[in-house]
């Protein structure tokens, strides 16, 4: 099965990003991606047995849940892949540390990581008709992440599926 870690909004999170957004994507064309589906990963694990599931839930029971807000000011296009991606001004001191203790669990427990940078977004759209630069996003969204989840991914026809297997919630600050 497909895994990856993430920072999951809350349903009402994920339907008001969708719908405020929304009149920032329009123009760019492309495939919005459903509400349901709207989060941040932290950590792509791709094809995991089944039995290592375990692990992987023991690994997350380590993590620091410190409280981590985030505070996205623009959607960046990124011509690789057609994406527009919700992206924070800063990144916060206690999400780069949150992604290094998940990497170092993941190395240590024999998983091959994604060799990429770290780059904290939402993914909002996809195969957008127009790259254009940062937009800015005003009124700024705040959040404040609730919770890291464990996600399992099913690609269907329709696209990609998220089901969140574990949960392990974030102190509020």
């Amino acid at each position: 099965m497909r895994l990856f870690f993430a920072l999951w909004p809350t349903t009402a999170t994920q339907k008001s990003w969708h719908h405020r957004l929304a009149p920032c994507l329009s123009p760019l064309g492309g495939h919005a991606i459903p509400a349901a589906n709207l989060h941040l990963t932290l950590a792509f694990l791709g094809e995991v047995a089944g039995n290592r599931t375990n692990d992987i839930i023991r690994l997350g029971d380590d993590l620091p849940v410190d409280a981590i807000a985030l505070r996205f000011d623009h959607v960046e296009c990124w011509k690789s892949g057609g994406l527009a991606c919700l992206r924070p001004a800063q990144t916060p001191a206690a999400l780069t540390r949150l992604v290094g203790h998940i990497n170092t669990g993941l190395q240590l427990s024999g998983f091959t990581l994604d060799a990429r940078n770290f780059k904290p977004h939402v993914t909002l759209a996809r195969q957008l008709a127009l790259i254009e630069p940062a937009i800015p996003v005003w009124p700024v969204v705040e959040w404040q992440a609730p919770e890291i989840a464990l996600v399992r991914s099913r690609l269907t026809p329709e696209g990609s599926e998220y089901s969140v297997l574990h949960e392990w919630p974030l102190q509020a600050s």
